[in-house]
C-alpha cells in the first residue's frame, strides 16, 4: 500500500473502533443546502425546525452579545439573516459536537469548558492579527480537543485514568495518550473532522496545536495563544500548555504582564457571558 492508502486504512480502523459518530441528520441537511446556490432561507427554516433543539441553539446565538442587535430576531429566519450562512454552518457543526460531551461528569465537563474558552479566545485573537473569519477561528477552537472526547467515549476509565496520571506527575497528557493507545487527541480529532468534511486548515490547526510556533498570520499561530490564555483564565484542560514565544505574545498584543492580563481578563468575560448559550444538552 502507498503511505496515503495506509492513513485511510488506519482511519477507517480508528473510527470503527471508537465509532466516531455521524453529523446529526438535519445539520447534515442543512450544511448540504448551504451549498446550494439557489437556496431558499425558508426551507433551511422548515428544515431546522425538525431539529428543535437546534432550531432553538440558533436562535439563542443570534441573540448573544458578540452579534450585538438592537432589537433581537424572534423567529429562525431572523436568526439566521443575523448569523449569516457562513456563520450558520460553523454553529451547526459546533452545535454537532456537544453530543459527545456527557452530563455531569467531571472530564467532560472541564474539557467542554475548556473548548469553548480556546474558541472565545480564538475569536479574540484573530480579531487582532486581522485574520479574515472570525468564526472559522471560532470553530477551530471549538474542535481542536474533540479527540480527546472521542478518547473519552472509547475508554471512559482507561482516559480517566491516564488524565489522573497527568495531573499526579505533572507529565504531558499528550503523551500520556501516545503511551496508551499509539497516538494522541489530535490524530483522533483529525480522523473526526476528515469524515465530517471540515476545512483542510482547520484539520491542519488541530493536528498541529500542540507544536509550538505556529504562524501568527494563521489559525495554528491563533489556537496556540488561546490555548495559553485560557488556561491562564483557569479555564485549561489537565495539562499545562507550553509558554508560547515573547515575539508571538507581542503579536498578540499581550507583550507583558499588564497587557496579558487583561486579555485574559477579556478570554474570561467571553465565556461568561456566553456559557449560557453554549451550554451541552
Amino acid at each position: 500500500m502507498t503511505g496515503q492508502q495506509n492513513i485511510r486504512k488506519y482511519f477507517r480502523e480508528v473510527m470503527e473502533k471508537y465509532k466516531l459518530p455521524p453529523l446529526p441528520i438535519v445539520a447534515s441537511k442543512v450544511l448540504s443546502m448551504i451549498e446550494d446556490p439557489d437556496l431558499s432561507i425558508r426551507e433551511i427554516c422548515r428544515v431546522l425546525a425538525d431539529d428543535p433543539a437546534l432550531a432553538a441553539r440558533v436562535l439563542a446565538i443570534s441573540r448573544s452579545v458578540y452579534y450585538a442587535q438592537r432589537t433581537q430576531p424572534k423567529s429562525l429566519q431572523g436568526a439566521i439573516q443575523v448569523v449569516g450562512l457562513r456563520a450558520l454552518r460553523y454553529i451547526l457543526i459546533a452545535a454537532a459536537t456537544q453530543g459527545l460531551f456527557m452530563a455531569n461528569n467531571n472530564v467532560s465537563a472541564r474539557l467542554w469548558s475548556h473548548s469553548l474558552a480556546v474558541a472565545l479566545a480564538c475569536r479574540i485573537l484573530s480579531e487582532r492579527v486581522n485574520y479574515p473569519d472570525g468564526e472559522q477561528a471560532f470553530l477551530t477552537g471549538m474542535l481542536h480537543d474533540i479527540g480527546e472526547m472521542i478518547l473519552f467515549h472509547g475508554d471512559q476509565n482507561g482516559f480517566e485514568r491516564i488524565v489522573g496520571e497527568a495531573q499526579k506527575s505533572g507529565a504531558s497528557l499528550v503523551e500520556k495518550e501516545k503511551e496508551t493507545y499509539a497516538f494522541d487527541h489530535a490524530f483522533i480529532g483529525l480522523t473526526l473532522l476528515d469524515s465530517w468534511n471540515i476545512d483542510a486548515e482547520i484539520g491542519k490547526a488541530v493536528l498541529t496545536h500542540h507544536e509550538s510556533g505556529g504562524e501568527t498570520g494563521k489559525l495554528s499561530g491563533i489556537l496556540e495563544i488561546a490555548d495559553y490564555l485560557s488556561f491562564r483564565a483557569d479555564l485549561g484542560f489537565f495539562s499545562t500548555p507550553p509558554l508560547p514565544a515573547p515575539e508571538q505574545m507581542r503579536a498578540f498584543g499581550c507583550s507583558d504582564e499588564d497587557s496579558l492580563a487583561a486579555t485574559v481578563k477579556k478570554v474570561r468575560e467571553a465565556f461568561d457571558a456566553e456559557n449560557a448559550l453554549f451550554q451541552p444538552t
